[in-house]
């Protein structure tokens, strides 16, 4: 019995952690040029998915108590008919509030920072950290209700939707905070856009919550799809900004 927690508690573990780790190895090697430590975006790693998640939660637990709502879970693929509250929590509230602490930690590092590239290499650790905590919890609660094949579902969902949805935004985050520190641009409009990126993500991967029965899971395929590609050209993006030489 403890021997198969164990297992259980390895692979969610090694499910979590491992694409984020891919993903963010991925983002240090593209380009040219002078590679980021391995420990500074370790670091960071480390605060997005600890330090950020803990702040994240007090804004949004703060910003829920003040509108006197009840907690719901965000990111709920097969929810049924969410309140209007839940979807201000999984649209408006819940992006504002995790982009802002994961630029937090973007902006402790900034002296860190060797040129602009590294801006988006940073901000992909913070981001990518704090997608692996979230997926760790996402995809326990899948196993302990769904049992091993929900696990898989969400696992592989969530290992390209929400991990890379989390780096690329704050990715772009860590950009405008390299712009702020090697030309004295402002680093808001840059979070903005991460935040609208997320929220839009967010709504996209609710929509089925907004049908009942068929159109539920047609809404829900066709949501699930459209955060796909919104995913897969924000780091397309990235990629191309990578490759450039500054």
């Amino acid at each position: 019995m403890l021997s198969t927690g164990i297992l259980q508690l390895t692979i969610l573990a090694l499910a979590a952690v491992v694409p984020s780790l891919i993903y963010l190895s991925w983002f240090r090697s593209t380009g040219t040029g002078k590679k980021e430590s391995w420990i500074q975006l370790l670091i960071l790693f480390l605060y997005g998915a600890i330090v950020a998640v803990v702040i994240a939660i007090l804004i949004e637990f703060l910003a829920i108590t003040l509108i006197l709502s009840p907690v719901f879970r965000e990111y709920e693929f097969f929810s049924k008919n969410p309140s209007l509250w839940s979807l201000v929590l999984v649209v408006i509230i819940a992006p504002f509030a995790e982009e802002f602490a994961k630029m937090l930690g973007v902006l402790k590092s900034s002296m860190k920072l060797q040129r602009m590239r590294s801006g988006f290499v940073f901000g992909a650790a913070t981001g990518l950290g704090f997608a692996a905590t979230e997926n760790l919890l996402y995809e326990s609660v899948a196993m302990a209700e769904g049992g091993a094949l929900m696990f898989l579902i969400v696992a592989l969902l969530r290992s390209y939707s929400s991990a890379l949805l989390h780096g690329s935004a704050t990715s772009i985050v860590g950009y405008g905070v390299a712009k702020k520190k090697f030309e004295g641009k402002l680093v808001i409009p840059y979070y903005l856009f991460a935040v609208l990126m997320h929220g839009t993500f967010n709504l996209l991967a609710s929509l089925g919550g907004l049908f009942d029965n068929d159109s539920s899971i047609i809404a829900s395929g066709f949501g699930l799809l459209l955060s796909f590609i919104l995913v897969f050209f924000a780091i397309k993006f990235i990629n191309s900004r990578l490759n450039k030489k500054f």
